[in-house]
């Protein structure tokens, strides 16, 4: 149960940042990023074991890398301008840190 639930949280950080980078820049893309690195954190610090943070991070790297492609009717929600080259990278930056934090 905690992982099915540590993969929906991943899902909800992931889409908080899609719909969040972009707007109100830079402030946007730096809340985004902040609140995935508290939220995997304190997935780790609710159930005391690293393995619920990494798959969290994943699912949030998966849900970031869908909205980078070109969907059914060409929307692109993470594009290749600087906000969101940012998001991508400072976001993998921000999982790894996360989840190699100590619980």
């Amino acid at each position: 149960m905690k992982l099915i639930r540590s993969l929906a949280y991943g899902v909800i950080l992931g889409a908080a940042a899609v719909l969040l980078h972009n707007a109100y820049q830079p402030w946007g893309l730096a809340f985004s990023l902040l609140g995935t690195g508290v939220g995997i954190w304190l997935i780790g610090r609710a159930w005391g074991l690293r393995r619920y943070k990494f798959f969290a991070a994943l699912t949030w790297f998966v849900v970031i890398l869908r909205a980078g492609t070109l969907g059914i009717g060409n929307e692109l929600l993470v594009m290749g301008n600087t906000t969101g080259n940012a998001l991508v990278v400072g976001g993998l930056v921000t999982l790894i840190v996360a989840v190699s934090a100590k619980v």
